[in-house]
């Protein structure tokens, strides 16, 4: 039978929609800046010093401070790093009210009357991971042993490490195993270098960093997945 692993951040839930609220309080006189191009930029650069903070050589309050001064860098913007500190404050607490994806609603609830076991798989902190999830409501579908967060498994995403380790935890195998994400590196990579299927939910249009690795399937919308996914299981 196969397993579902879901990713966190932006797959189970939109990011954007926290990020932007924390935006129009916090900055709300930079008007001319695209909230989404921004964001997509401090992914990009928390992406870029993750490996950093899960070894400790960076503490969390300074890649937050990195991600958004440099930014807003790019879009010819400075800001301080007080600046940067009231964002994330309140970037985290929109961050603890966010909701499921109605389409993913459906998706878990279709997976769940399948009878298909299903996971979750994060990087970040335990207990910033495990907030956001509460709130997300997820115990119908899945028990609380069926979330693997890197800081408590002592691996990340892309590690193949990490994959093999979820396998053997939940005692599935690659070749019946699907990761389903938004991120190209840590999901689709880590899912090809493990040798299990991957979604790749790209409904942000963005590119592959490498060339030779393709995602088993590629949907553009969360409409397109819930259409694959039926016509998959």
């Amino acid at each position: 039978m196969k397993s579902i692993f879901f990713d966190l951040d932006d797959t189970l839930y939109d990011q954007l929609q926290p990020f932007q609220e924390a935006y129009t309080r916090v900055f709300s006189t930079f008007t001319d800046i695209s909230i989404l191009e921004l964001f997509k930029k401090s992914r990009e650069y928390s992406d870029k010093v993750f490996a950093l903070t899960e070894s400790g050589e960076m503490s969390l309050e300074k890649m937050h401070q990195y991600r958004m001064i440099n930014a807003f860098k790019d879009f010819g913007y400075s800001i301080t790093t007080d600046e940067a500190d009231a964002f994330q404050k309140e970037y985290k607490d929109q961050q603890y009210k966010v909701t499921l994806v109605p389409e993913m609603k459906n998706i878990l609830q279709y997976l769940s009357s399948k009878g298909i076991p299903v996971y979750v798989t994060t990087n970040g902190p335990s207990a910033h991971q495990r907030l956001k999830l509460e709130s997300l409501n997820l115990s119908q579908w899945l028990p609380k042993n069926n979330i693997y967060i890197s800081s408590e498994v002592g691996y990340a995403k892309p590690h193949k490490d990490f994959f093999d380790y979820v396998n053997g935890k939940t005692n599935t195998s690659c070749s019946d195993s699907y990761m389903i994400g938004d991120s190209f590196e840590n999901d689709i990579i880590g899912a090809h270098n493990a040798g299990w299927d991957s979604i790749w939910i790209n409904n942000k249009n963005k590119a592959r960093t490498i060339e030779h690795i393709h995602p088993t399937h590629e949907t553009n919308s969360y409409q397109q997945l819930e259409e694959l996914i039926k016509l998959l299981f």
